[in-house]
């Protein structure tokens, strides 16, 4: 029932967490057990997409790391008013559950430290299917036989420095190469499209052939690729942050960071453009699809880390991330192969989030360490007039934990679990992103496996 609203997964991530779910959830086994936090905190190599300046209090000389996570995401929509629902599916090729690799290296000397990694920074998205009632329009009741789907995909491959100018002061910085690409089919109804048109957020040339068609009962986009790691509408640019850490005692530390706006050029990519009548015909049009000055967000953090016993430390981060920036309104424009174009924006209504997050270490045997730790966001990612049933990532709530053992002097494994979830948000319907009423409910189990070195 959502023509692009699938591009609400583009807010990564998080999950946010919200799309970009490791941005929330963290990188690497250490922030990843304290549920996204532990930026004042000894990250290992993984530090140089969390506060690079912490790439200066790796164990050793060296230092490499290796984490798989992945993402069971238990998704489930509902109509509120006949009470029909619909839960997210497995397809295969990375569309459910989705995997997030990650792997760092960093060398330390002197009073300089250099990392550099690949992160799987965003990878998640929603399968419903083509039988569901979201593949039927509201008006005249008709079901499409149309994919419901969309997924985003992030890649980060971090530069890393840090300098310590003092004891007690460390500094750092990254420049991050950054690729993502999105998975994106949607239908829209006949009365969406008119609310669109009404408002002026639907242009092009299209838009009066879309009128002419008569008992018009809906619009479906598809740019799908179905492969493990890319997506259909794709675009690469840079990204980073800069942090710096202050230690005014051996036990405890302060860090702030900074993570700059993606400089990404326009999604690009090629799919098709669907209108259907009262009968089910189906006009399709092939073309080329395009995701404009779409960006993730930056987002500022504060951390606290303080060693009770030399076996016992506790945590604290304070999270911004400017996402009404990014995402007030997202625009999809699409050109026929054979003449025409249509462009339209939705008032996705993404607000600014906070998140807090707390942990705490405990090293309980020589070789066995337990890492524990819970995530809140303060708001919801997005008002209930501008939830969509293709937007499902609105967990606000994230425990984990990470049990570590080191083998050796230089090796350890680690694995963990990490749990997502939120009340149900709703949309009362009759709006731009959803005619129906209804309710989205999302649960999310992320296993992880890791390894690292040290040397």
């Amino acid at each position: 029932m959502k023509l692009a609203t699938a591009t609400f997964l583009l807010a990564s991530a998080a999950s946010a967490h919200a799309v970009e779910l490791a941005r929330v959830e963290g990188f690497g086994p250490v922030s990843r057990g304290f549920a996204g936090g532990g930026l004042a905190h000894p990250t290992g190599a993984a530090a140089s997409l969390l506060n690079p300046a912490e790439l200066l209090s790796i164990d050793g000389d060296r230092a490499f790391q290796f984490q798989f996570t992945e993402i069971q995401a238990r998704i489930e929509v509902i109509d509120s008013a006949s009470g029909e629902r619909v839960r997210n599916q497995g397809y295969g090729a990375n569309r459910g559950p989705y995997d997030l690799p990650e792997v760092a290296f960093a060398y330390k000397r002197g009073n300089w430290a250099f990392g550099i990694g690949l992160f799987a920074a965003g990878g998640f998205g929603i399968e419903f299917g083509r039988d569901s009632f979201l593949s039927t329009t509201t008006t005249n009741n008709v079901a499409t036989g149309l994919p419901i789907s969309s997924r985003i995909g992030q890649l980060r491959v971090p530069f890393a420095v840090a300098w310590r100018p003092h004891p007690q002061w460390r500094i750092g910085a990254s420049l991050d190469y950054v690729n993502a690409s999105v998975n994106l089919a949607n239908l829209l109804d006949v009365q969406q499209v008119g609310a669109l048109i009404q408002s002026g957020r639907a242009t092009g040339s299209l838009v009066p052939v879309l009128a002419g068609i008569p008992n018009l009962s809906g619009a479906h986009f598809d740019f799908v690729r179905n492969n493990y790691l890319a997506s259909e509408l794709a675009t690469q640019g840079i990204g980073g942050r800069v942090g710096v850490t202050w230690q005014p005692l051996p036990t405890t530390a302060v860090a702030l960071s900074y993570e700059f706006k993606t400089l990404l050029a326009n999604f690009k990519g090629r799919g098709t453009l669907t209108a259907i009548d009262a009968d089910n015909n189906q006009i399709a049009l092939s073309g080329r699809g395009q995701l404009p000055r779409l960006q993730f967000p930056d987002a500022w953090v504060l951390g606290v880390s303080h060693r009770l016993t030399p076996e016992f430390a506790v945590i604290a981060d304070l999270r911004h991330m400017f996402w009404s920036k990014a995402l007030g309104n997202t625009v999809i424009s699409f050109d026929a192969d054979g003449g025409g174009d249509l462009r339209v924006s939705l008032p996705t209504g993404f607000r600014d989030i906070t998140t807090v997050s707390v942990g705490a270490e405990w090293q309980f045997l020589p070789a066995w360490t337990l890492r524990g730790g819970g995530s809140f966001a303060l708001q919801q990612l997005q008002d209930s007039g501008t939830l969509s049933a293709a937007f499902s990532t609105t967990t606000r709530n994230h425990l984990s934990s990470t049990l570590i053992w080191r083998l050796a002097k230089s090796h350890e494994l680690g694995l963990g679990m990490s749990y997502g979830f939120t009340p149900g948000v709703r949309n009362p319907g009759g709006n731009v992103n959803s005619v129906p009423a209804i309710e989205v409910r999302n649960r999310q189990f992320n296993p992880n496996l890791s390894y690292g070195y040290r040397f």
